[in-house]
C-alpha cells in the first residue's frame, strides 16, 4: 500500500480508503472488542511492538499514525503477524510496564512515521525531581527502517540538527541514546493535533482564516530560523506540524533535514562527508519541488515550494494540485486555482511560492512572509459586498417591496457608506501596524527607508486630517539616523557620519546636535556633484550600461566556471574522506591543492574543517587497529602540519583491548612505540582497582629490556644481564625506577610498579588458582623445578593472559602504606608456599630472586 491508506474507523463503522499518501491515520478510543477489526494490509514492520502498547493501524510509508487513547484493557489488538520490538520490562503488581535505560516509562504510542514510532513516556528522574511537567516523548526506530545501514546514524543525525534548531516553533529535541539493538530520540510532550488531521477536518474550507495565518506564522518563522542555520528541512509538510493549545504550531521530523551547501561544502564539519540522510529517500511526493524529485541538492527555496503548498491548504483545505507531484504538475501544466479569501497581494505571494522552477520561486521563507503579510490589502471589501448584497436582497425578500422602495434604498446607501468608513478606518489602521512594523526592524537600508517613505505617503492619502502620527514617525527615524550617526563618529567613519546626517535631515529638518556648517558643506558638495553627474550621464549613459552588462556576463560566467571546478573538487573530496584503514590521505591533499589553486581561501577554511573530521575518524579507528590508525594519523600530518587537532591526537596502543582478553593470543596483548625504536614491554589488559582499566606486563622485565636502557644511559655493571630471556635480578630498586622513569620518557605513558591491590588482582586472574606449572621449589618423585630462573616467556599464562607472576622471581609492588613488597614467591619457595599471596617486606636492596613488571593507567 504505497499511494493508499486506509482510516481506522470507531468500532462498528466499515473501514474506508482515501487516496492520499500524506494521509494521516487516527485510531479511535471507542474499541469494545465486539466489534474491532483488525485492518486489511496492515504494515507489520511500521511499528516497533511495545507490552501493552499495541496499535492497529495501517498506514503507507510515508503516512503519519496518531493513537488517541488505548482500549479500556489498556491494550490495542496486535496487527497479524506483526513483527515486534520488545524494550526491556518490569512488573508492578498485575502491570507491565515498559522501561528503556531504566529511566523511561512508555505509556502510549502517539504516532508512527517513515523512521519509527513515537510514545508518551513518562521520565522517572523528573517525577523523582518533583517535575510539574515529567512526561517527554520518545522516538524509536522501527524494525524495517533499523535495517537501512545508515538508520542508527540518520535518527543521531536527527537528534543533532534537532538540538541544534532551539526554537520556538521547531520541537525540542532533549538527547539521543541507545539500549542495546534499541535507538531511541527523547523530546518534548507535546498536547494538540497534527495539521492533517486538522485540515481533513476542513476538508474544501480550509482553516478560520486568522488560525491559518497565526499557523502560517509560526511555521515560516521556523523554517527562517532552520535556513538560518543552513539547514533544510527537505519533508515540509503538514504531517510534520504539530498545532499545540498554548505553544503555537511547531515544526517536527528533520530526520531528513540536510545542511545548505556554501559551494557544496557543508556547514557542519563532515556532515555531508560521512553520511546525508537525504540518502534514505524519506521525501513525500505531494510536497516535494520539481528539483528534489528530480534529484538536485537541497536548496531554502525548496522549503518554500512546500511551505507554499501548506498555505494553500490552510486556507482553502485542498491541496493546490490536488496531490499531484510537481514534477507531474509541471508536465500536465497544472495551474493553482485561486482562492478569493487571499487579497491580490497575498495570492500574488503564494503563486510566486508554487512555481515549479527556482528560477521563478521566490527564494526564501522570509521574503515570502514579507510579500504574503506586509500588506493588509483589501480583506474587509468582500465583507462589505456581502452585506451589500444581503441588504440588496431584502429589499425584494417581502411582498411590499415596491412601496418600500425608497427607504430599502436610502438604508442601503447609508449601509453602504457605513461599510467604506470601517474599510477607510481599517486601511488606516493596517497602515498604521505597516508603518510601526518597519519601525521596529530599524535596519535603516535604503529599501527599508523608500518601504517606509511609501508607506507614510500612502498613509497621509488614506487619512490627509492627521499629521501628528506622520510627523512623529519622521522624529523617530531622523533619531534612528542621528543615532547611527553618533556611531560612526564614534568609530572615526565621518563620510559614513555625514551620509547618516544627511539622511536624518531628509526626514527632519530641525535635526539636533548637527553641524550646521558641515551640513551645508555636504548640501554644496551634493549639488556640484549632482550637476557634474547630470552633464557627464548624458554622454554616457548608454556606453555605461553595456559595459556593465558586458561585464556582469563575463563576471557571471566565470563565477559559473569556478563554482563549477570547486564542486568536482569537493566531490573528489567527498570520496577520499571515506572512513577506513584503506583511505588515501594522498587523494585528499591533492584534492585540497586543487581547490587552492580555483579558490585559496575557500582551501584554507576547510583545512581545519577536514582535521577535525579526520581526527574524528582516526578516533573510531584506533580502538580497531592501532598500528594501522598511526599510519594514517602521520600520513595526515604530514599533509595538514598546522592543525593542532592532529598533532595533539595521541593513540593509546592498549585502549582498544577489553579487560581480561589477554589469553586468547598475541592480538590481545599491546606494546608502546619507543622513540629511540622499537616496542616497550608486552602488555596485557585487566581491570585495576576500583574496576578501572590497567595495562600489565605480560612478563617480567628481561635482561635484554633492561640492557636496552643500560645502553643507553651507560654500563650497569651487572653481568648476569647476558642471558637476555631471563628475568632482569640482582638490580636495586633505584636502578628499576629509573630504568620506569626512561621507557616512560621513551613511550609517552606515564609506567609505574603495580599495587599491591593491582599485582594480585592481575596474578590471580581475580581469585582463580595459579598455574600448575609455576617455577617453584618442587623435588618429587624425580621431578625438580626451582633450580634455576627460566626464560619470561616460559610456562603457562594465566586466565588473563600474565606469565610467570608467580614463581621465578619475586616481583617488587607497592604497599597501601607505600612499603616496598616481594609479592608471589620466587623458585626458592616451596611450591605450597608459592602463591599469589605470599608477600613479604623488601629493602630494595639487590638480590638474585627479586624482580618486577610494569603497570600503565589506559586512556579512556
Amino acid at each position: 500500500m504505497n499511494d493508499k491508506t486506509l482510516i481506522v474507523k470507531k468500532a462498528g463503522e466499515a473501514l474506508s480508503a482515501c487516496d492520499d499518501s500524506d494521509v494521516t491515520v487516527f485510531v479511535g478510543h471507542d474499541r469494545t472488542g465486539a466489534n474491532d477489526h483488525p485492518p486489511v494490509g496492515a504494515n507489520p514492520g511500521l511499528i516497533p511492538r511495545v507490552p501493552g502498547l499495541e496499535a492497529d493501524v495501517s498506514a503507507g510509508p510515508d503516512a503519519t499514525v496518531i493513537v488517541d487513547s488505548v482500549s479500556p484493557s489498556g491494550q490495542m489488538p496486535r496487527p497479524r503477524e506483526a513483527v515486534h520490538f520488545e524494550p526491556s520490562t518490569s512488573r508492578e503488581g498485575a502491570v507491565t510496564k515498559t522501561i528503556i535505560k531504566g529511566r523511561f516509562e512508555l505509556d502510549k504510542l502517539l504516532g508512527v512515521g517513515g523512521m519509527g514510532a513515537v510514545y508518551k513516556a513518562l521520565d522517572r528522574r523528573k517525577l523523582e525531581a518533583s517535575d510539574s511537567d515529567p512526561y517527554v516523548a520518545i522516538k524509536l526506530l522501527n524494525e524495517d527502517f533499523q535495517k537501512h545501514p545508515d538508520a542508527f546514524i540518520s535518527l543521531q543525525r536527527e537528534a543533532r540538527k534537532s538540538q541544534t534548531l532551539a526554537h520556538p516553533n521547531i520541537v525540542t529535541v532533549f538527547d539521543f541514546d541507545r539500549e542495546g539493538d534499541r535507538v531511541f530520540m527523547t523530546m518534548e510532550f507535546l498536547e494538540g493535533a497534527p495539521l492533517d488531521k486538522l485540515l481533513r477536518e476542513h476538508a474544501d474550507v480550509g482553516l478560520e482564516k486568522e488560525r491559518a495565518a497565526s499557523v502560517l506564522r509560526d511555521v515560516s518563522q521556523a523554517l527562517i530560523y532552520a535556513h538560518s542555520h543552513k539547514i533544510v528541512h527537505s519533508d515540509f509538510k503538514p504531517g510534520n506540524i504539530f498545532v499545540t493549545g498554548k505553544k503555537g504550531a511547531k515544526v517536527i521530523d528533520f530526520g531528513i533535514a540536510r545542511a545548505v551547501s556554501e559551494g557544496g561544502v557543508a556547514s557542519k564539519a563532515g556532515e555531508k562527508t560521512i553520511f546525508d540522510a537525504g540518502t534514505l529517500g524519506a521525501l513525500t511526493p505531494a510536497y516535494a519541488s520539481f528539483e528534489m524529485l528530480k534529484g538536485s541538492e537541497p536548496q531554502p527555496c525548496d522549503d518554500v515550494y512546500a511551505l507554499g503548498c501548506v498555505a494553500y491548504e490552510l486556507f482553502s483545505g485542498r491541496h493546490p494540485f490536488g496531490k499531484v507531484p510537481a514534477d507531474k504538475a509541471f508536465e500536465q501544466k497544472l495551474k493553482p486555482k485561486r482562492i478569493r479569501a487571499l487579497s491580490r497581494r497575498q495570492w500574488r505571494a503564494l503563486e510566486a511560492a508554487l512555481a515549479f522552477q527556482r528560477s521563478q520561486r521566490t527564494a526564501t521563507v522570509e521574503r515570502f512572509v514579507q510579500q504574503f503579510f506586509g500588506k493588509t490589502g483589501w480583506k474587509w471589501a468582500f465583507g462589505g459586498l456581502i452585506v451589500a448584497m444581503l441588504v440588496a436582497g431584502g429589499v425584494g425578500y417581502t411582498h411590499l417591496e415596491q412601496e418600500n422602495a425608497a427607504e430599502q434604498q436610502r438604508v442601503k446607501v447609508e449601509l453602504e457608506k457605513k461599510l467604506q468608513r470601517e474599510l477607510l478606518e481599517r486601511r488606516i489602521a493596517d497602515k498604521r501596524e505597516a508603518i510601526n512594523r518597519l519601525l521596529g526592524l530599524s535596519v535603516l537600508t535604503p529599501s527599508w527607508e523608500r518601504d517606509l517613505r511609501v508607506e507614510l505617503k500612502e498613509y497621509t492619502a488614506l487619512n490627509p486630517q492627521d499629521t501628528r502620527f506622520p510627523a512623529s514617525v519622521h522624529r523617530q527615524v531622523s533619531e534612528l539616523f542621528i543615532a547611527a550617526s553618533t556611531g560612526q563618529l564614534t568609530l572615526g567613519n565621518l563620510e559614513p557620519a555625514e551620509e547618516m546626517l544627511g539622511r536624518a535631515a531628509s526626514w527632519n529638518e530641525n535635526v539636533d546636535g548637527a553641524d550646521t556648517i558641515r551640513a551645508q558643506l555636504a548640501q554644496e558638495r551634493e549639488e556640484l556633484r549632482q550637476r557634474l553627474e547630470d552633464e557627464r550621464i548624458a554622454a554616457e549613459r548608454e556606453a555605461e550600461r553595456q559595459r556593465q552588462e558586458e561585464i556582469r556576463a563575463q563576471q557571471r560566467l566565470a563565477a559559473q566556471e569556478k563554482q563549477r571546478q570547486i564542486n568536482l573538487v569537493l566531490d573528489d573530496m567527498e570520496g577520499a574522506l571515506r572512513c577506513d584503514f584503506g583511505m588515501q590521505i594522498s587523494a585528499i591533499g591533492g584534492a585540497l591543492r586543487r581547490l587552492a589553486s580555483v579558490d585559496g581561501a575557500k582551501a584554507q577554511v576547510l583545512r581545519p574543517v577536514i582535521a577535525e573530521e579526520l581526527t574524528s575518524c582516526f578516533a573510531g579507528l584506533a580502538q580497531k587497529n592501532p598500528e594501522r590508525t598511526e599510519v594514517l594519523v602521520k600520513e595526515a600530518r604530514t599533509l595538514l602540519p598546522s592543525q593542532s587537532q592532529l598533532a595533539q591526537f595521541d593513540i593509546d596502543y592498549c585502549a582498544h583491548l577489553r579487560p581480561g582478553s589477554g589469553a586468547r593470543g598475541d592480538r590481545y596483548t599491546c606494546a608502546d612505540p619507543m622513540a629511540s625504536g622499537g616496542n616497550g614491554p608486552e602488555m596485557v589488559v585487566v581491570n585495576g582497582a576500583a574496576g578501572r582499566p590497567l595495562a600489565v606486563g605480560k612478563y617480567e622485565i628481561s635482561n635484554a629490556e633492561f640492557t636496552r636502557f643500560c645502553q643507553a644511559k651507560g654500563s650497569c655493571g651487572n653481568g648476569d644481564l647476558e642471558i637476555g630471556t631471563l628475568p632482569v635480578h640482582s638490580i636495586s630498586r633505584t636502578q628499576a625506577e629509573q630504568y620506569i622513569q626512561w621507557l616512560s620518557t621513551e613511550t609517552g605513558r606515564h609506567y609505574r610498579l603495580p599495587s599491591e591491590t593491582e599485582w594480585f588482582a592481575a596474578a590471580s586472574a581475580n581469585g582463580q588458582e595459579e598455574v600448575s606449572d609455576r617455577n617453584c621449589y618442587l623435588r618429587y618423585g624425580g621431578i625438580e623445578k626451582g633450580l634455576e630462573l627460566v626464560p619470561v616467556n616460559s610456562g603457562t599464562a594465566n586466565p588473563f593472559g600474565i606469565v610467570n607472576a608467580v614463581g621465578n622471581v619475586q616481583e617488587w609492588v607497592v604497599g597501601i602504606d607505600q612499603q616496598l613488597i616481594a609479592a608471589g614467591g620466587s623458585r626458592q619457595d616451596a611450591m605450597s608456599r608459592c602463591l599469589a599471596t605470599s608477600k613479604t617486606l623488601h629493602s630494595g636492596d639487590p638480590d638474585e630472586v627479586t624482580g618486577f613488571r610494569v603497570v600503565r593507567d589506559l586512556m579512556r
